[in-house]
């Protein structure tokens, strides 16, 4: 099941989140459009996915499945949610950045029919960031 983070959630998704920075920072106070949304499976919370919806685009910042549920679509469940409330809100587009080197993110990403944008150098610790987008209209 989808649904939006409580705070309750906070414990679980800081030690998700630490994958990313290490710092943990508390993401629910991250931006003012934010949006945290949790993949929960009998009571246990095996992913989420954080965007923004800025007027009229999306930008998505983080889609993460903990190891032991990877592949069971759950991330592509999550990026389907995220693109069925881009489109009941009237977006016109969604953007996102992966490193160069997250080949599955890239292959989930394009299946969805999200595309190579641009290339951000360096963004990563040094690592090339590619920016991708899905047109929505």
């Amino acid at each position: 099941m989808i649904r939006k983070a409580i705070h309750a959630d906070f414990p679980k998704l800081c030690e998700y989140y630490r994958e990313f920075d290490e710092s943990g920072v508390d993401l629910f106070n991250s931006r003012p459009f934010s949006t945290m949304m949790v993949y929960e499976e009998n009571n246990k919370i095996e992913g989420f996915i954080n965007y923004s919806i800025i007027y009229d685009r999306v930008e998505i910042d983080y889609i993460y499945v903990d190891q032991s549920y990877r592949r069971k679509n759950i991330a592509s469940k999550l990026l389907q949610f995220c693109i069925d409330e881009a489109i009941k809100c009237g977006c016109t587009n969604i953007t996102l950045e992966v490193n160069e080197h997250n080949k599955s993110g890239m292959g989930l990403y394009e299946k969805f029919q999200f595309k190579k944008a641009a290339t951000r150098p360096r963004y990563y610790h040094g690592e090339d960031a590619i920016l991708m987008i899905r047109e929505l209209m």
